[in-house]
């Protein structure tokens, strides 16, 4: 919710669409629902057609408030008018000899990269990572773990276990899954997440190692126009002249409190298993040391 604008406001970048299905087809083939052949076309056919309803200006985000709104971009005008503009093949020639790079955000898609480079041999996967104790303490705020399987407006793809909801990522522990509390789910969870990140990230071939980039948000937060350079250079673009402008719109740069981390992990601490905070200190310590930031006292 910080990263995804600010890359989209980089020239020749489309303004990211945040849509359900190029997130669930993913999971689904996962999860072993759809072949590979299968699971690869869906995913084109969405994607391709997602892209060619913004090459047209159809189905546009105008809700003000949504973080992916049109109206927080720095080009809106050039959307709406697309939707006076030609359609069909024309459409897709203007926008491709403009150089457009078509954008979505995806949640957990580096575990199904396999997927998605058999989809989009020259796709471009910026990850975006952030603590696991500000992690932990976000999805314990927002209640997903509540809402998983059961919150309609959730949209969030589970599978029944002994009758229980439980997420994909926690299908490999789900009989420890159930049996744990709310916030020892999200903790156990997070952790697996952030093992299955490192595992993929290995996996991948040199070549597909150099389409991925790495954003933590941390340095986006605090040093976000060199981080923006960097991704700017990466995709073969550069800083809009007007950045200043999305850099205030998302309150950046801006000081991160480490002492707002430590209330945070003080809150949740009282009701984690001893095992599982251990787990979570260590892999806070190991974020911390690879990305470079102040390191909280785990010990206070």
């Amino acid at each position: 919710m910080l990263v995804a604008p600010l890359v989209s406001d980089l020239p020749k970048v489309e303004y990211a669409q945040n849509i359900n299905v190029v997130d669930h087809i993913p999971v689904l083939w996962r999860l072993g629902l759809l072949d590979d052949q299968s699971a690869a076309a869906f995913l084109r056919m969405t994607v391709d057609g997602c892209t060619y309803e913004r090459a047209v200006g159809r189905h546009l985000n105008t809700r003000f408030s949504d973080v992916y709104s049109i109206h927080r971009s720095l080009n809106t005008n050039d959307y709406l008018k697309r939707s006076h503009g030609d359609e069909g093949q024309p459409a897709m020639d203007r926008f491709n000899r403009a150089g457009r790079i078509s954008s979505f955000i995806t949640h957990y898609t580096l575990p199904m990269a396999d997927l998605w480079f058999k989809t989009f041999p020259e796709l471009k996967i910026i990850v975006t990572l952030r603590h696991p104790i500000d992690i932990c303490y976000s999805w314990r705020s927002r209640g997903w773990v509540h809402r998983w399987g059961k919150d309609p407006l959730g949209f969030s793809p589970t599978t029944a276990v002994n009758g229980e909801p439980v997420p994909w990522f926690a299908l490999d522990f789900a009989e420890e899954y159930l049996l744990l509390s709310p916030i020892n789910r999200i903790v156990r969870c997070v952790l697996a997440l952030n093992q299955m990140y490192d595992d993929a990230l290995a996996s991948l071939k040199e070549t597909q190692k150099a389409q991925v980039e790495t954003v933590v948000f941390e340095r986006m937060a605090t040093e976000p126009v060199g981080e923006l350079k960097r991704l700017a250079a990466w995709l073969g673009t550069n800083l809009h002249p007007e950045m200043p402008v999305a850099l205030a719109r998302e309150r950046v740069p801006r000081t991160l409190n480490i002492a707002d981390r430590r209330a945070k992990l003080d809150e949740i601490a009282i009701d984690i298993k001893p095992e599982l905070l251990e787990q979570l200190i260590s892999a806070s310590g190991d974020y911390e040391t690879r990305w470079g930031l102040e390191a909280l006292d785990h010990r206070k």
